[in-house]
């Protein structure tokens, strides 16, 4: 039998139904990597991989991975992520991971053990929603975790050297090197945005990750008195900054590109009423599918900041957080998993990623594949994320079929 049989559609339901009530605060999800949340949802899903038939451990920096043991060493891995961005979804990440445990389920069940390894991973800290480091098990597994990120705290300062000892996982060490058995790598993903869902279209096949920077731009005017500082002689942190992200914002739609450029944090500083603000710091996300394109909007903003720091007399600082480029998912995997899609009579759209994933980190040791299934109305990163479990289920048929073809 191709994909999952029909009765798994249900599975799927109460698996994501279950899940999604862990780590609920109010109408969303709040489940941060190493707290108790996180620990309980991860215990979960330690419980269904068992129930599987899979070996399950957990490595040092708490990815939950169940391995079901194939005639050789070499691993085909699915997963996706189990933290959530605070006031999140059931969906994001969730899906991936209770797909991938169905999957292996069913396979051992019907077809006995693999040919190669099967891997379902369950990776932590995915979103960098606790401390400011994004993909923190997939960059562990790819030995690109640096001591310094040990030293990184959350809002209440705490490290995640302290959190992770806290949770169990003492004397963590960066790996040396990155695995090195991984043939394959798939991720079942909602979409996150609303391509799929506009298009009236079930399943998409992910082409390229977008290449993503995280920078933190800093603006240094003066502190002064807000009653008795004439306007023209004001050095206004506050206006600078908005005059540049607005003008950064107009220098990005003028270039018709699918380039998306946002700023979602900003901290102005002293913060009274009366006073002048002497500071601002705000953030700047920047995204592009093209690697020259993405270099070249990169450089074209911090010049902007260059060219306002002498506009309006003010100080202007460019501080890189996180960069990657951009990620083309493997060809071949884009082929298994569009000929897995048809033989269940879908044609699947070919789509770019414009949210990062655990994958285009994987990407740097293994070839890796993507799969979306529509996010309705583009909703994502809110308690309004919805995917209906039918669509799940498809996304998880064709899972299974193109972990079958590359495993068995």
């Amino acid at each position: 039998m191709t994909g999952l049989p029909a009765e798994y559609e249900k599975r799927i339901a109460d698996y994501l139904t279950e899940l999604g009530s862990v780590g609920r605060k109010g109408s969303g999800l709040w489940r941060f990597p190493f707290t108790p949340e996180y620990e309980r949802a991860a215990t979960l899903v330690e419980g269904w991989m068992g129930e599987a038939g899979l070996e399950v451990r957990r490595d040092p920096v708490g990815n939950l991975l169940g391995r079901a043991a194939g005639a050789s060493d070499r691993v085909i891995a699915v997963g996706s992520h189990l933290d959530t961005v605070r006031n999140g979804g059931c969906f994001d990440g969730a899906l991936g991971v209770v797909a991938g445990v169905l999957a292996a389920s069913y396979l051992l069940a019907e077809h006995g053990p693999p040919r190669k390894t099967i891997e379902v991973i369950a990776f932590t800290g995915e979103e960098g929603s606790r401390f400011p480091v994004s993909f923190l098990g997939s960059r562990w597994m790819t030995g690109t975790l640096t001591p310094q990120d040990l030293l990184l705290a959350d809002d209440d300062g705490v490290t995640l050297a302290e959190a992770l000892a806290a949770a169990g996982y003492p004397g963590i060490r960066p790996p040396s090197s990155a695995r090195t058995d991984l043939d394959a790598f798939l991720e079942l993903h909602v979409e996150q945005g609303p391509v799929l869902d506009s298009a009236g279209r079930s399943l998409g096949v992910v082409s390229t990750i977008m290449g993503q920077c995280d920078v933190e731009v800093t603006v240094q005017g003066r502190a002064d008195h807000a009653g008795t500082t004439p306007m023209g002689m004001r050095r206004d942190a506050l206006v600078a900054a908005c005059r540049l992200i607005l003008a950064m914002r107009e220098e990005v739609l003028g270039w018709s590109r699918p380039t998306v450029f946002t700023v979602g944090r900003l901290i102005v500083k002293p913060g009274s009423s009366n006073v002048v603000p002497a500071e601002v710091v705000f953030s700047i996300d920047l995204r592009d599918p093209d690697a020259e394109a993405f270099k070249r909007a990169r450089e074209r903003l911090r010049r902007m900041c260059r060219t306002a720091a002498e506009t309006d007399k003010v100080v202007v600082s460019w501080r890189d957080l996180y960069s990657i480029d951009p990620v083309a998912c493997s060809r071949e995997l884009r082929d298994v998993l569009a000929r897995a899609a048809s033989a269940l009579g879908h044609d699947p759209m070919m789509l770019p990623s414009g949210a990062g994933h655990d994958s285009m980190i994987l990407a740097a040791t293994a070839p890796v594949g993507m799969l979306f299934v529509p996010s309705v109305g583009g909703r994502s990163h809110c308690p309004e994320e919805e995917t209906s479990f039918h669509q799940c289920y498809l996304g998880a048929a064709v899972l299974a079929s193109a972990l079958r073809e590359l495993a068995y």
